[in-house]
C-alpha cells in the first residue's frame, strides 16, 4: 500500500476558495446595507422646520 499525504498540494486551492467565500459574504452584506439605507430614506417622514406651528403661543 502506497499512501501519500497531499494536503499541502491543495492548500492554495483551499485558500482561494475560502477567499472567494469571504468576499462573497462581504459583498452580500454591503448590498443589504445599501438596500436598508435606501428603504430608510424613502420611507422616512419629512421633518418640518417651522416649530411655531407645533407650539402656538
Amino acid at each position: 500500500m502506497n499512501i501519500e499525504f497531499q494536503g499541502l498540494a491543495n492548500l492554495g486551492n483551499a485558500l482561494l476558495l475560502m477567499l472567494l467565500g469571504m468576499v462573497g459574504i462581504f459583498v452580500v452584506m454591503v448590498v443589504l446595507l445599501v438596500v436598508i439605507v435606501l428603504l430608510n430614506k424613502s420611507t422616512s417622514e419629512k421633518k418640518k422646520d417651522d416649530s411655531s406651528d407645533d407650539n402656538p403661543q
